[in-house]
């Protein structure tokens, strides 16, 4: 079967072909030579605790018993930074979890509140620096995704802009409220949640469920129900997103390994809020396969995931 949908959160254009994911591939290790069951300490990992002399700038941490469980320092390599005035901002790195080993694979759920209550308190304050417009979220997990070290580590880039792909959903969200009078990310919740059959997950404060359309074959996505400020978070928000993300790759690592993964989590411009038309969202996007000729020339993008199949095997309760 082939069709064109449209992702009605980006605008999107999406191909769907059901039988794409059937293709022939050679064998490739999409596993990088991660190893979850490895050694919890690396005497060569910068991030790994006992290594901190090693460390760039510490900018913040959770600390148990004495020592840090999840910190943030900042990047030595930056993206941005404050040497210009055309584009400047932070760029800091969050270390998840001290072990050496962990990734959202198999994380425990203190491992998760630790991380994302450091993640509330540095992105509530990078939004307070000066003439910050928005506060970029994102984790790239393995080489295929990003990343260059292991150690389990998200980051985060402050900016004196609106990135382009936040300024592209705004205008559909804000094109979707000039025509209905709602709110497109509500009306996604009621959509998903009367259909049912792509919701993998429905909890007091967030929604887990896969799109019926989107340009990353198998991505999965979270909206946040209310409209509170990602910076501003309550420890009930922690708790639900740290469950929800632990069930998730508990069910994700047996449909599929501990493949590559992206995570980006879209949330508020700091001076714009725009809490009628938008909401904090996750994009948590696998890595399994790239971009082709066809998809870079035409800027059509080709699914093959079945949403309802992927859905109804990732549900959890």
């Amino acid at each position: 079967m082939k069709e064109i949908r449209k992702d009605s959160i980006t605008g999107d254009l999406v191909i769907y072909a059901s039988y794409r994911n059937q293709r022939p591939h050679d064998m490739v290790n999409t596993g990088e030579n991660f190893n979850g069951n490895g050694e919890e300490y690396s005497s060569e990992c910068p991030f790994c605790r006992g290594n901190e002399s090693k460390d760039d700038e510490l900018k913040d941490s959770i600390e148990l018993d004495g020592d840090w469980v999840s910190k943030s320092v900042a990047n030595k390599f930056p993206i941005i930074d404050m040497s210009t005035e055309e584009i400047f901002g932070e760029h800091e790195v969050l270390i998840e979890t001290f072990r050496h080993n962990g990734s959202f694979y198999n994380m425990n759920i203190e491992e998760f509140q630790f991380f994302f209550t450091l993640l509330v308190r540095r992105v509530d304050k990078l939004e307070k620096e000066k003439g910050i417009k928005y506060v970029n979220i994102f984790k790239n997990f393995l080489r295929n995704s990003g990343a260059s070290l292991m150690h389990p580590h998200s980051q985060i880039t402050s900016f004196n802009l609106i990135p382009p792909e936040i300024q592209k959903e705004l205008q559909v969200a804000r094109e979707h409220y000039k025509k209905k009078k709602s709110s497109l990310y509500d009306d996604i919740i009621l959509a998903e949640l009367k259909y049912q059959k792509r919701v993998v997950y429905n909890g007091k404060y967030f929604l887990l469920y896969v799109p019926y359309a989107t340009r990353y074959n198998g991505e999965i996505r979270i909206i946040q129900k209310d409209d509170i400020e990602f910076g501003k978070l309550s420890v009930s928000h922690i708790n639900e997103i740290s469950y929800i993300l632990k069930e998730l790759f508990k069910k994700w690592k047996t449909y599929q390994g501990e493949i590559p993964f992206n995570m980006l989590i879209h949330t508020y411009p700091v001076d714009n809020k725009e809490k009628d038309v938008f909401r904090t969202h996750f994009h948590i996007v696998p890595r399994k396969y790239n971009f082709g000729g066809f998809e870079l020339s035409t800027n059509l993008f080709v699914c093959g995931t079945d949403p309802n199949q992927l859905a109804e095997f990732l549900k959890f309760q």
